[in-house]
């Protein structure tokens, strides 16, 4: 829970500096246009919140209360706001980092990248981090992926409350797939 907090938090100091968390020599990739609308409705709507709180409780304190937490909501959604354009998946000397909102962040090594191409598949979970079959990793939006990069050898993924995974594929998704896999591949060793 600390852990989130702090990524959050710095979400929104990103934001506020106007700055993305890629390496200086990275390239982002990012994977959030198709549902950043979602997200700003959402977002827009908690206002009506507010109003409907302060409409229909008549007791001071419980309205206080509420409008504290209504506040504190809608920073936090602000804050995952923010992750959707300051935390892009990105390819630098560093490796591959795969990452969902604030929710999962994982670092590939580019010696450990066995290839890497544009494969779309429907997932069966709405969305995030997902097992689709065994030794397969997908970070999708929208229930779909459409860029899989093959490991060289089995990875461990830690997974938080949900365990850690072996995985020898991972797919994900990338709002310009064509882009991702000539990023990630400009990066690559000469040899693979």
């Amino acid at each position: 829970m600390k852990r989130q907090v702090r990524v959050l938090a710095r979400a929104l100091a990103l934001a506020l500096r106007r700055q993305t968390d890629v390496p200086s020599d990275g390239v982002a990739i990012h994977y959030s246009r198709t549902v950043r609308p979602m997200f700003w409705v959402m977002l827009a709507v908690n206002p009506v919140d507010i109003v409907m709180v302060e409409v229909v409780v008549k007791s001071v304190p419980v309205r206080i209360a509420l409008l504290v937490l209504e506040v504190l909501g809608a920073l936090t959604f602000l804050a995952i706001v923010a992750t959707l354009y300051k935390y892009p998946h990105s390819v630098s000397r560093e490796g591959l980092r795969v990452r969902y909102l604030s929710f999962f962040d994982h670092r590939i090594p580019l010696a450990s990248i066995d290839s890497v191409r544009q494969a779309s598949r429907s997932l069966k979970a709405r969305g995030g981090v997902s097992v689709p079959e065994e030794g397969v990793l997908a970070v999708g939006i929208s229930q779909s992926t459409n860029l899989s990069v093959v490991l060289r050898e089995p990875r461990l993924v830690d997974l938080g409350r949900k365990g850690t995974v072996e995985i020898t594929q991972l797919d994900l998704w990338a709002d310009d797939p064509r882009a991702a896999v000539a990023a990630i591949r400009d990066e690559l060793p000469a040899s693979v």
